[in-house]
């Protein structure tokens, strides 16, 4: 898995749009069609506007499985995503078990 799996990982993972994600990344929605393809790669200027709106590290990004949680591992995005709240480690944990369990209730 490289940066076109790790950025549409993203994305899905944040619940946006091709649109939404180009928004942060100040570029078009084609150019975040092509990333997630592999046409093209995004440039670092792009990596870091993302990697800074979701407090990730760049190589989340860059490198292969940058995006994948491990079980039991509490991600930099979850805590990103709820930005402004002021969540306990442990009721991190609890939304993380939660967004899994509703993952496999998928078809």
């Amino acid at each position: 898995m490289g940066i076109s799996d790790n950025i549409k990982i993203l994305r899905e993972r944040y619940g946006l749009t091709q649109q939404e994600l180009a928004e942060i990344a100040e570029v078009t929605n084609k150019a975040v069609s092509a990333w997630e393809s592999g046409i093209s790669e995004p440039r670092m200027g792009a990596i870091e506007k993302i990697a800074k709106k979701f407090n990730l590290k760049k190589s989340n990004i860059i490198e292969d499985n940058g995006m994948v949680i491990s079980d039991g591992e509490l991600p930099y995005t979850i805590a990103a995503h709820f930005d402004g709240d002021d969540y306990t480690e442990e009721e991190l944990q609890e939304i993380l078990k939660y967004a899994k369990y509703i993952k496999s209730k998928r078809k």
